[in-house]
């Protein structure tokens, strides 16, 4: 990889992806804490909640009580996936809940939409279309998130021309955000920066986000591989939680888990890679992570330590 002197953002998504299937609903005041230490390290854009039905997700009951403690000086991420959950992003957001931009899901294989959403792509589509609307109106930037972009547990491969055409739609209804997500950990190198070169060359108006699962281990180096070929954001989580909800019904896939923000920004660090985060900062709201959770995490540098030699 080929990316000194590069600014790269980094989204923390540990209060969204990561606690999203986490057995155990967090008391409120955890989470701001978390969000307090995450922010605190220089964490450009963090992924805080979910607008997504409280039956279904009850950890995210507490969204707009959340949101209320985000610094004025971080970028705020959100997710839904329907209409109602679109316009209450909208109604936070008027309320004086500052959200900057709003993702939403789409899967490249319509057998993990219907398993996912409930809902085929047609059927899906029409309902994205009128969330762009919703989040457009009230000035919210509308994400779209690509999953299984990689590859499928329940339909197998992934054809590229289906992952660019999902690009080409949303890109026609005015979506200039797009997320290609590894939903199981099946991506490799070689792919990944093949499919970036060819999103961001066919649209450089596009900001492209790489997200990444580490069920098989290779998160950090796709995570490289998508830099290398373009991606401007990539999403992490501290300690390596998260992942494909277990709500998801695909048979086993392996143990599921983000890539680890503190081990990416360490190697980005010394491959001279800007991200503007405080290493140490980090790894102190890595240690609040494990407190809140009570058990040690996946992170490697929080047991190992940093590298402190030059290169």
């Amino acid at each position: 990889m080929s990316a000194p002197d590069r600014n790269v953002a980094v989204c923390e998504a540990w209060l969204r992806d990561g606690i999203q299937g986490w057995p155990d609903v967090l008391p409120t005041q955890d989470k701001v804490r978390m969000l307090q230490a995450i922010a605190g390290c220089g964490v450009p854009e963090i992924d805080v909640t979910s607008f997504v039905p409280i039956h279904t997700v009850p950890q995210f009951a507490d969204a707009e009580e959340v949101l209320s403690a985000v610094p004025d000086d971080v970028k705020v991420r959100v997710l839904t996936v329907n209409v109602r959950g679109a316009k209450r992003v909208a109604d936070a957001h008027a309320m004086g809940h500052p959200i900057d931009r709003c993702g939403f899901p789409i899967s490249a294989s319509e057998p993990h939409n219907l398993a996912n959403l409930r809902r085929d792509h047609a059927t899906h589509k029409v309902a994205v279309a009128e969330m762009v609307d919703v989040l457009g109106t009230a000035g919210i930037s509308p994400l779209l998130g690509v999953a299984t972009a990689y590859g499928c547990p329940i339909q197998g491969r992934v054809e590229r021309e289906d992952v660019l055409a999902l690009v080409e739609w949303g890109h026609s209804l005015g979506i200039r955000t797009i997320m290609f997500g590894d939903t199981t950990g099946m991506a490799d190198p070689r792919t990944v920066h093949e499919l970036f070169t060819l999103a961001t060359n066919s649209f450089p108006d596009v900001e492209f986000i790489a997200h990444f699962h580490d069920n098989r281990g290779c998160g950090i180096a796709n995570t490289l591989a998508a830099i290398d070929a373009g991606a401007a954001t990539v999403d992490a989580s501290l300690g390596g939680i998260g992942g494909e909800p277990a709500a998801v019904e695909q048979g086993f896939v392996g143990e599921s888990g983000n890539v680890t923000t503190e081990d990416l920004v360490a190697v980005l660090d010394r491959m001279g890679v800007r991200t503007g985060i405080d290493l140490p900062a980090l790894l102190t709201a890595g240690e609040i992570a494990e407190d809140v959770l009570g058990r040690p995490l996946l992170s490697r540098v929080q047991r190992a330590g940093l590298i402190s030699n030059p290169r």
